[in-house]
C-alpha cells in the first residue's frame, strides 16, 4: 500500500498523481510519457482523480491535468466521508426508530436479551453507554470489579454532550480505586450521589436499552440482561428516579476526595418540623427569628436539594431521608 493508500486511491492513481504533485500540470500525453505508461492505463487514472477531487482539468485549448494542493484535497476526500457517514447513521437512527415503534410487537426475546461471559457483559455495557443521546443512568452497587479504572466511554460520551447521572452505594467511597475514577468522573461533569444501600446494580440510555446483572451478589458479573424499551425498561426507569431522589449529591473536595454534602443543617431541620407541624411561614420565622421572606427562601433551596414539586412533597422526602 502506498503513501495515500489510506485516502483509498490505488497504487496507479498515486502514481499518477505523486508525479504530477511533483512536477506540476502536464497534457495526457505528456504525463503517460513522463510516467512511461500507456495513455489508456493513465486515463483511467486521471479519471479517477478527478472523481475523488484531486486533480482538475484546465479549459481547452492547451488542456491540462493540475493536481490540487495534497491539504486541499484530502480535506475534500475526509468532508465526503463525514457526509456519507452522517447519512449511514441518519438512516441507523431510522431504523432503530422503526424499530422502536414496532415495540409492541415484538416477541419476549427480542424484548430480553442475556448476555453470558465476563467480557460480554464488558461489551453490553459499553453498548450501553454508546446508545445513549442524550443521559445515562446508573446504579453503582457491590461487589466491584477490581480493577475499575476510569471509564473512557463515559468521558467520550460526556464530550459528546450524553449527561451522566450516577447513584454510589455508601460503599464505594471506600474502594480507592473506584473512588478515584468518581472522582475523574464527576470532574468531567458527571451528577453523582451516594446512597446507604443500592437494590442492584443498573445503567440506562436514555429510555432505549438498559444493563441488569442477572445475579449482581456475584464478583463474576457474568452474566446479565440487555433490557429493550417495554414495561420492564420503564420500571428500571422508575427504580433509578427513585434512587436517585433519595440520595444525597457528591462533590469533589480539594483534596480530590468525594464528599457528600450536608443533608440539611441543624437550623434547616428545626425550620421544617415546625412548618410540618403546622406553623405558618409568619410563625415559623417569629419562633426562629427570621423573616418571613427568609423562610420562603430556605424552603425552596430545601426543594430545590430534594427535587420536590410542593412542600407536601419536601416533608415526605425529608422524613423518608431521616431529617425528621
Amino acid at each position: 500500500m502506498g503513501r495515500l493508500g489510506s485516502t483509498g486511491l490505488g497504487v496507479d492513481e498515486e502514481a499518477v498523481y505523486l508525479e504530477l504533485a511533483r512536477h506540476g500540470g502536464a497534457s495526457l500525453d505528456d504525463l503517460a510519457k513522463r510516467l512511461g505508461r500507456p495513455v489508456p492505463e493513465v486515463q483511467r487514472a486521471v479519471d479517477v482523480l478527478l472523481a475523488e477531487g484531486f486533480v482538475h482539468r484546465t479549459p481547452a485549448p492547451g488542456e491540462l491535468i493540475v493536481p490540487v494542493p495534497p491539504e486541499l484535497a484530502v480535506e475534500q476526500l475526509i468532508q465526503r466521508q463525514e457526509e456519507e457517514f452522517d447519512r449511514i447513521r441518519k438512516a441507523a437512527y431510522r431504523l432503530a426508530a422503526e424499530a422502536t415503534r414496532q415495540g409492541g410487537a415484538r416477541r419476549t426475546e427480542e424484548l430480553i436479551e442475556i448476555v453470558t461471559g465476563e467480557t460480554a457483559v464488558g461489551l453490553a455495557f459499553d453498548r450501553v453507554q454508546r446508545t445513549a443521546r442524550g443521559e445515562m443512568r446508573e446504579l453503582v452497587a457491590p461487589p466491584y470489579v477490581a480493577s475499575a479504572e476510569v471509564n473512557s466511554t463515559q468521558l467520550a460520551r460526556q464530550g459528546a454532550g450524553v449527561t451522566y447521572r450516577v447513584v454510589y452505594d455508601s460503599s464505594a467511597l471506600a474502594d480507592a480505586v473506584l473512588a478515584a475514577s468518581a472522582v475523574s468522573h464527576v470532574r468531567a461533569g458527571e451528577q453523582a450521589r451516594i446512597a446507604d444501600v443500592l437494590p442492584t446494580k443498573l445503567a440506562i440510555a436514555d429510555r432505549e436499552l438498559a444493563l441488569l446483572p442477572l445475579d449482581w451478589a456475584t464478583p463474576a458479573q457474568d452474566a446479565a440482561l440487555l433490557v429493550h424499551p417495554c414495561s420492564l425498561l420503564d420500571a428500571l426507569v422508575a427504580l433509578f428516579e427513585t434512587v436517585w431522589n433519595r440520595a444525597c449529591p457528591l462533590s469533589v473536595t480539594d483534596s480530590d476526595a468525594l464528599e457528600a454534602e450536608e443533608a440539611m443543617s441543624a437550623e434547616d431541620r428545626h425550620l421544617l418540623s415546625l412548618l410540618v407541624a403546622g406553623l405558618t411561614d409568619d410563625a415559623a420565622g417569629a419562633r426562629l427569628g427570621i423573616s418571613r421572606r427568609t423562610v420562603a427562601r430556605r424552603v425552596q433551596q430545601l426543594m430545590e436539594q430534594t427535587h420536590s414539586r410542593s412542600r407536601l412533597q419536601l416533608g415526605w422526602h425529608a422524613r423518608d431521608r431521616g431529617w425528621l
